[in-house]
């Protein structure tokens, strides 16, 4: 099975929100969706701009994107990037939906951390990119008085460097 690759748009056809930097490299087979403040769900107290202080035991935040696309056989990945920070009695939870696929993970940090969370892709063809990205930030009723905090900044794809990956010889 050849690899034909896939190849973005240059506009967004759906954003759930107008804060966000959409942009595309020349070549057309990397996109980076950038958010101007964070999506972000907390519970508690987190200190961040765009998540308000609750008493509610869950939070959650969803954003939404559909990306013109082309390809055929297509392999690539999809990068979240963001943060969070959880005390005992708390857990936080980001999933990345591309059309028919997802991920789940759960981040973890006791202090403010960096996290990155991938989804391997593959279609055997594409016509456009569908995107969700769901943060989830929660605490038990154990630990009233915990705080956690969610944050994706940007996400993106970049399918030329996944296919100089596959092209590179083995050792």
């Amino acid at each position: 099975m050849a690899n034909h690759g896939v190849t973005f748009g240059t506009k967004l056809t759906h954003s759930s929100t107008k804060k966000v930097a959409f942009s595309v490299s020349d070549d057309k087979k990397a996109f980076e969706l950038r958010f101007d403040t964070a999506l972000a769900a907390g519970v508690g107290h987190p200190v961040f701009d765009g998540v308000e202080k609750t008493a509610s035991p869950i939070s959650t935040k969803v954003y939404s994107a559909v990306i013109p696309a082309t390809g055929k056989n297509v392999k690539t990945s999809f990068v979240a990037n963001g943060f969070g920070v959880t005390e005992p009695g708390t857990n936080t939870v980001l999933i990345l939906t591309v059309n028919d696929q997802h991920s789940v993970a759960h981040v973890t940090a006791q202090r403010d951390k960096a996290f990155t969370v991938t989804l391997a892709y593959q279609a055997k063809a594409v016509t456009d990119i569908r995107l969700t990205i769901v943060v989830i930030a929660e605490r038990d009723a154990a630990h009233q008085g915990a705080s956690a905090l969610v944050a994706v900044t940007d996400v993106g794809a970049d399918a030329a460097l996944t296919e100089r990956k596959r092209k590179r010889p083995r050792a």
